[in-house]
């Protein structure tokens, strides 16, 4: 490792060459198309068949795989392993994780481990940093 590059986290080894300003963002229209189309039926559709308590329901599964899924499953026990608990409890709140549809547990590891390393280092790509405007960091 470079000496001017700080350490990150032990699932991280860094090439002497490893340079976190330097690189390109590359658009996968594929991806782009998938939930375009996504966003584009829920606008559509949601208020065809708006109910309350559909809305309810909604308003219960996002907080479930938001909060418990994404922040504490694959968050604080996958990421950060900040607590303990029995091995089917954290497959489950890791499930409910992957359901918010952001990655599976490789890449959300993969991804967060190297945005949490190169935010450490004296200058970052502006991709990791979130340093464009929101449509920007959106669209990225």
């Amino acid at each position: 490792m470079t000496a001017s590059l700080k350490k990150g986290s032990d699932r991280i080894v860094v090439a002497s060459h490893a340079d976190p300003a330097i690189g390109h963002v590359k658009w996968r229209p594929a991806k782009s198309i998938w939930i375009g189309v996504m966003t584009i039926v829920a606008i559509v559709g949601g208020p065809m068949t708006f109910t309350w308590s559909a809305f309810a329901v909604f308003l219960c599964l996002t907080s479930v795989t938001l909060c418990a899924g994404h922040s504490v499953g694959m968050h604080r026990r996958l990421i950060h392993n900040s607590f303990k608990c029995p091995l089917w409890l954290e497959y489950l709140l890791v499930y409910l994780g992957v359901l918010v549809g952001m990655a599976g547990p490789i890449g959300m590891i993969r991804q967060h481990d190297l945005r949490d390393w190169a935010q450490r280092q004296h200058a970052c790509h502006d991709y990791l940093c979130h340093r464009r405007g929101f449509w920007v960091d959106y669209f990225w």
